[in-house]
């Protein structure tokens, strides 16, 4: 008994000396946690203080009327250590133009007006006007149920096209393909995996999906894919030479995407950003389109001045919301001013337009850098020419 009982307290003991050592790693695993949790808040902090800081430069710079244009906004951007194209573009007429940094580092080819870039989220922008297009037709109503055009997503009932439009639909997609698809399969895929969240219901939620579903809808209601459509409403209407979808190439004056570090403020051009196909496809009406800076002012300026639209459409389809500033793919920064932003697979994009469509400011760029904000320096040049003091 005596020996049992030893065996007993023996194996008693292992148990508590195990259980011990599991508590100190679990001690120990939550201290390297915390730390790590520590340091990263730093690196947040410190990246968000070199911004802001930047941010400030830039916004104190004065500029001058009695100054040249092209030598303030160079020297502004320069200071941002911005890589990619500017344009300036005030009432339709061009007044700055000019690349910055390398399209191709490796082959030495510069950025310069024609260079094309992704222009990532700024494409719903041009997918909304494809719906509004519909709806002039009367093809579409804005006050259609989503379930009309995809029965079987939940609570397609409560979701009208207008809430697409405004991001307000309450939707999200739990996950991405994984592999390449044609447009078919991309939509077939979204609406396989699509979720709802009541709490987002009728408030502003950024997700994708909104636009990807709208351009099942173009597709649905047009007779043609979404890209064909694209091609037809929009590169060949406007007469656009450096447009296209980046899953056929960006052939001549393409740029090559550039990923920096969070910390990273010089470019150095390392390393290149992947963007698998699956992506290229997934993208659907959201973010798969390249254009140059020009192109693009040309497209959104035409929306703008009711070319593509009626000019009560218009006005319709950029009404902000009572939750958010966003409408139709844009944000209406004010009565007179619109903007939009996209970033990705190492480039960004930024614009800025008069309510007119008749001056603007794009910065297109092909190496996207957290610790460099280039709408920031949109803005300012922006609110300049606006105060005219760009000429």
């Amino acid at each position: 008994m005596v020996g049992i009982g030893l065996i007993g307290a023996g194996v008693g003991y292992r148990q508590y000396e195990q259980h011990q050592v599991a508590v100190a790693q679990q001690k120990e695993q939550a201290a390297v946690k915390q730390v790590k949790q520590l340091k990263a808040a730093e690196k947040a902090k410190r990246l968000a203080d070199k911004k802001k800081q930047l941010a400030e430069k830039i916004k104190a710079d004065p500029f001058s009327k009695t100054e040249s244009t092209n030598e303030q906004i160079t020297s502004m951007l320069e200071a941002d250590n911005f890589v990619g194209t500017a344009l300036v573009v005030k009432d339709k007429k061009v007044i700055y133009q000019k690349g910055f940094g390398y399209a191709n580092y490796d082959k030495k080819l510069k950025n310069g007006p024609r260079s094309k870039y992704q222009i990532l989220s700024i494409q719903k922008s041009l997918t909304a006007a494809g719906i509004m297009q519909l709806v002039q037709a009367g093809k579409v109503k804005l006050s259609d149920k989503l379930s009309k055009y995809y029965p079987s997503i939940t609570h397609g009932d409560d979701i009208t096209i207008r809430m697409m439009l405004d991001m307000s639909s309450g939707l999200q997609l739990k996950k991405a393909p994984e592999e390449a698809l044609p447009e078919n399969q991309v939509v077939n895929f979204a609406v396989t995996n699509a979720t709802y969240d009541a709490k987002k219901h009728g408030v502003f939620n950024y997700s994708s999906i909104n636009f990807l579903l709208l351009a099942g809808i173009i597709r649905q209601q047009s007779g043609i894919s979404y890209q064909n459509y694209f091609e037809k409403n929009i590169i060949k209407k406007l007469d656009l030479h450096d447009t296209g979808f980046v899953i056929d190439g960006y052939g001549k004056n393409g740029t090559i995407g550039y990923q920096a570090t969070k910390t990273q403020v010089n470019a150095d051009y390392t390393p290149v950003a992947s963007e698998p196909e699956s992506q290229m496809t997934y993208e659907l009406g959201t973010g798969q389109v390249y254009m140059s800076a020009g192109d693009l002012f040309k497209a959104e300026s035409a929306i703008l001045e009711g070319r593509l639209m009626s000019a009560s459409n218009v006005e319709i389809l950029h009404t902000r919301t009572a939750t958010s500033p966003y409408a139709g793919g844009l944000y209406r920064v004010d009565a007179g001013t619109l903007r939009s932003h996209g970033m990705g697979y190492g480039q960004e994009s930024a614009m800025m337009l008069s309510n007119d469509g008749q001056s603007g400011v794009i910065l297109l760029s092909n190496y996207w850098r957290p610790a460099v904000n280039i709408q920031t320096p949109m803005a300012k040049i922006y609110e300049e020419m606006m105060l005219g003091n760009l000429n």
